[in-house]
């Protein structure tokens, strides 16, 4: 009889090891600025995008320099459950460190995790070209008409989208539960005979 109740305990433990990548915590889905990138001139602000429904009382976004100091901590909720800002001050070209702790609202978990960004200097305006003088008898030249530039789109960051196939992790494991339960029925039926 002890076997059964050994090979039962042995399915709940492998469940729960294959199992807990699938109830993952509010993880970092994309931020702006993001992992790895370069940006020209000094960001306004942080804006990081999680997998799930943030707690905001227990989110905290926390950028430090290059020498570890912290440059600017906090945040709040920004456009919808799952976005969490912060305003930065001004910073100057180098490295920065990007600390998050993220709690779900959904599961009540905690996640905690960095990743490094770095600031440029902005390119400086190209000083433009010096009017020809004009002479009195010659009309005034007209401007040439401008185009609105398009608006530049953002920049994917690694790992900013959350794959399609997701929900079938979950295919493996209830196929487990089913062969394990299968043999656990099995063992019961031979022990019992």
């Amino acid at each position: 009889m002890a076997r059964p109740f050994l090979c039962a305990v042995v399915a709940a433990a492998f469940l729960s090891l294959v199992a807990a990548p699938v109830f993952a915590h509010a993880e970092l889905v994309s931020a702006l600025p993001g992992p790895g990138e370069e940006v020209e001139g000094s960001p306004t602000e942080l804006v990081a995008t999680f997998n799930q429904d943030l707690d905001p009382s227990r989110t905290s976004l926390e950028v430090r320099d290059a020498s570890g100091t912290t440059v600017a901590r906090g945040g709040e909720l920004g456009d919808g459950p799952r976005e969490f800002r912060l305003a930065l001050p001004e910073l100057p070209p180098g490295g920065y460190e990007v600390r998050w702790t993220s709690f779900s609202a959904e599961d009540g978990e905690l996640a905690r995790d960095s990743y490094t960004f770095t600031v440029v200097a902005a390119p400086s305006p190209s000083p433009s070209p010096s009017p020809a003088p004009s002479t009195p008898a010659s009309p005034s030249p007209t401007p040439a008409p401008t185009t609105p530039s398009p608006l530049a789109s953002a920049t994917p960051v690694p790992g900013d989208t959350v794959a399609a196939g997701d929900g079938v992790v979950l295919l493996p494991i209830l196929a487990a539960s089913l062969v394990i339960g299968a043999i656990g029925v099995w063992l019961l039926r031979r022990r019992a005979t």
